[in-house]
């Protein structure tokens, strides 16, 4: 009989470096994946022009703007008031003229340039405020500045215009390490998440009107999000930054992997994130257990080549005082990097000021009704009456 050996948890370095050339599709919903593939696409066209960029023959009102639709032909209507022209855009060309208004679905295989020209970047802005709606997703090239404007549903389009969310195709040369990973999540946290007022907040929040509310899936935005802006840090290093990475412990948030230095043991050196957004509404314990999990999550992601593992947690909740500091020496234990990153919610002052005289109203009612049944007076009791006897009469 065959001897049948135990199966075992732990990947081989062979298998591990097999899976380093597996392309990982891009997750999300189709609105996100289309933003991820402009980006892709935005990236590509500065490494195919580098030198007419780098030598600034790019005009500065040279903009072009990509507007997504499932099925472009289909949709044609809706899209009506961009349209001055109808021709086939190529992208694959890279072309070094490449401007106006495309209209395109989320893979970039249907592709219709419908505008030829922009003249300016708030032309664009004009085209956008005027014709697109909070439900529309789009992505601005500004060609010049290496910089993508985008837009997903749900976020107001008057707000975007106002402080529109975008990542600029950054070129730094320092080396990637973790360390460096957790200096840029700490940057895209401070630039886009920590104020209200960063533009990206307001795409989260659903704003002033409903206060400590967030957008559907806020989990899946930041990392959205996050993923557009490593992505757009690290392409130009080698760096692989992908999405829902399934692996032993099961599917990681983010999972960045960058080429090992020569003599390394393993091929490519990875970095794992792993995110939760504590919502307000869901009470204390339920915050504790949400953030404990992703540093369990965490710890069941990290692989052989894995610099560090963490737990991102983002705080969204209205009273933040607690930060749960006993959870230091679980991520200790595990060896996970825990890191907190505080949202300020967006809160309308009349309804802030509303809510805290009505606080102050209870508090002081409560009060004098407390005051009213200490100095109540005690209840009366019914007493006798003792009559003195009269003196008899002298006779």
């Amino acid at each position: 009989m065959a001897n049948i050996s135990p199966a075992t948890d732990s990947i081989t370095d062979n298998e591990l470096q097999s899976l380093q050339n597996v392309q990982v599709a891009p997750s999300g919903n189709p609105e996100v994946r289309f933003i991820q593939q402009c980006q892709e696409w935005f990236e590509a066209w500065l490494d195919t022009n580098k030198h007419p960029v780098t030598s600034g023959q790019i005009p500065s009102d040279q903009v072009l703007m990509f507007v997504f639709a499932e099925a472009p032909e289909v949709e044609r209507e809706e899209f009506a008031p961009l349209e001055q022209q109808w021709k086939k855009f190529f992208p694959g060309a890279y072309d070094l003229k490449a401007q106006g208004v495309v209209l395109s679905n989320e893979n970039f295989r249907t592709m219709y340039n419908i505008r030829a020209s922009i003249g300016s970047l708030n032309e664009a802005f004009e085209l956008i405020s005027g014709h697109l709606k909070s439900f529309h997703t789009f992505a601005l090239a500004q060609l010049s500045q290496r910089r993508l404007l985008f837009h997903l549903p749900d976020g107001s389009i008057e707000s975007w215009c106002e402080q529109p969310t975008g990542n600029q195709i950054r070129a730094s040369t320092e080396a990637l390490s973790a360390s460096r990973i957790e200096k840029d999540v700490q940057q895209f946290h401070d630039d886009n998440l920590l104020y209200s007022t960063n533009p990206l907040a307001q795409q989260i929040w659903k704003g002033k009107k409903y206060p400590y509310k967030l957008q559907t899936n806020p989990e899946q935005r930041i990392q959205s999000y996050l993923h557009l802006y490593l992505h757009a840090s690290y392409k130009h290093l080698s760096g692989t930054v992908d999405e829902e990475v399934r692996g032993k412990g099961g599917r990681c948030d983010i999972r960045v992997s960058w080429p090992s230095i020569a003599g390394s043991e393993h091929s490519h050196t990875t970095t794992m994130l792993e995110l939760k957004v504590l919502i307000e509404g869901k009470g204390a314990s339920a915050h504790r257990a949400w953030a404990l999990k992703g540093i369990k999550q965490a710890h069941k992601y990290r692989r052989v080549d894995s610099q560090a593992v963490y737990a991102c947690v983002f705080d969204a909740r209205k009273d933040q005082t607690d930060q749960m500091l006993d959870l230091d020496q679980v991520a200790l234990r595990d060896d996970v990097r825990l890191r907190r990153y505080q949202m300020e919610a967006p809160v309308d002052d009349t309804v802030a000021a509303t809510a805290k005289a009505a606080k102050r109203s209870a508090k002081k009612s409560t009060k004098k009704s407390t005051k009213r049944a200490t100095k109540a007076p005690p209840a009366k009791t019914s007493k006798k009456i003792m009559r003195k006897p009269r003196k008899a009469a002298s006779r």
